[in-house]
């Protein structure tokens, strides 16, 4: 399994995605490496600077091609860029780093007191179950647009661990952000407590499967609508695709709001890890909790491996040598 770089390491980010910061130093290093050598081709670097090309230091992407241009050696990439420097340790040392943090966790606490604040009947009257959906779907979009250009906005461990299958997002970082998902989860939980009135607040939004349901059915049922979810959150975020229209925030957001009328009658549909866990810690109920992780993990990875290895466009990278050329797909 290779790494793939997206047009993403240019720093201009789209909704859910994360800079990769090890692809440009790896790239940088490459590209100090290559300069020094005495076979460094000068008209190919000239031609670099051509309006033709976007200057990636030791890869160019090339913008009418759509591809990526490498003048470091086979070696050093497949070593370097594409199975290497995956920890991405010196980011922590980074001011933007804590800022996508902060980002997660606020996101998180949202996102988790406004879903299992919906269905508190505070005005003593019921709460029709698509109030629920379509308020998950709208704060989704809404967190997307506020925090995405900071973090990602992944707000959900799913999501990340998709992102980690794809390999568009480093380890550390990664379990970073599945950390203080949680924190948020449950702080954004204990803020509900302390909101609403004591008596309706119930189980304080806890997912639970219904009744009839079997476990087997709420695991598939979870795997499904959490798949639905990370495979859209996949499409909007790829850049060979040029026939997207319209907001990417609201795309995911559609995507929760279908999880939700489909798979609200029998798990509640969660599609979030974080959003279940607050909850359960603040009220300490883990009967049937694991069937919230499992369920939405196993969708997360599976539509990852589907969107990305198999059904995918991949831009080659291709690596121009002194006597040959190669092409990575």
């Amino acid at each position: 399994m290779s790494f793939h770089p997206s047009p993403s390491i240019d720093c201009h980010t789209t909704p859910m995605e994360v800079v990769l910061p090890f692809i440009q130093q790896t790239m940088n290093s490459s590209d100090h490496i290559t300069k020094n050598d005495t076979k460094y081709n000068a008209n190919e670097n000239d031609r670099s600077r051509s309006s033709s090309y976007t200057d990636k230091t030791c890869c160019h992407y090339h913008n009418l091609s759509g591809q990526y241009i490498c003048r470091c050696s086979p070696r050093n990439c497949n070593k370097s860029i594409f199975t290497g420097d995956l920890l991405c340790i010196s980011q922590i040392g980074t001011l933007a780093f804590y800022q996508a943090l902060l980002s997660e966790f606020i996101g998180t606490m949202l996102l988790t007191l406004i879903c299992t604040s919906t269905g508190l009947p505070i005005t003593s009257k019921p709460v029709p179950d698509l109030h629920g959906a379509f308020v998950a779907g709208f704060t989704i979009a809404t967190i997307v647009v506020g925090f995405g250009h900071i973090s990602g906005a992944h707000v959900n461990p799913a999501v990340t661990v998709s992102f980690l299958v794809a390999c568009e997002i480093d380890i550390i970082r990664g379990l970073c952000y599945i950390g203080m998902q949680l924190l948020g989860a449950i702080s954004g939980s204990c803020l509900l407590k302390f909101l609403a009135p004591s008596n309706v607040q119930g189980n304080l939004g806890l997912n639970t499967i219904t009744p009839g349901i079997t476990v087997s059915q709420a695991i598939l049922v979870e795997c499904i609508i959490t798949f639905i979810l990370c495979y859209t959150v996949h499409a909007i975020c790829d850049k060979t695709r040029e026939d997207i229209g319209g907001s990417k925030a609201l795309a995911v957001g559609l995507a929760i709001i279908v999880g939700c009328l489909f798979g609200g009658p029998y798990t509640g549909a969660s599609m979030n890890p974080a959003r279940s866990f607050g909850p359960a810690t603040v009220t300490n109920s883990w009967e049937h909790h694991w069937v919230y992780w499992f369920g939405p993990l196993t969708g997360s990875i599976v539509a990852a491996i589907v969107y990305t290895y198999i059904l995918k466009q991949q831009v080659p990278i291709i690596v121009r040598t002194e006597s040959r050329l190669h092409t990575y797909e």
